[in-house]
């Protein structure tokens, strides 16, 4: 079974996403996985709604997916708005 796995993390402004999302994304590529990852900024300012979403496969990947496997939600508002 091949793996192919989509994270979303999500909170507020300052709560640490990029920082998550990168030891994440980097301990995986170090796992010998491939990912595709994208950085959402919808707020600069401390507060804002901000996620890090990250897709990971066996083999190479080129794309995001839209279906979200795993929500790593840091605040309540993250749960409303990436309810699928």
């Amino acid at each position: 079974m091949s793996v192919d796995l989509t994270l979303k993390i999500g909170g507020e402004a300052g709560q640490g996403m990029q920082t998550i999302g990168y030891v994440l994304s980097k301990t995986l590529a170090r796992g010998g996985f491939h990912l595709f990852a994208n950085q959402d900024y919808m707020s600069r300012i401390r507060g804002g709604h901000n996620f890090f979403q990250i897709r990971v496969k066996e083999e190479p990947v080129y794309a995001l997916s839209e279906e979200v496997d795993i929500l790593i939600a840091l605040d309540k508002a993250t749960v409303k708005i990436h309810r699928s």
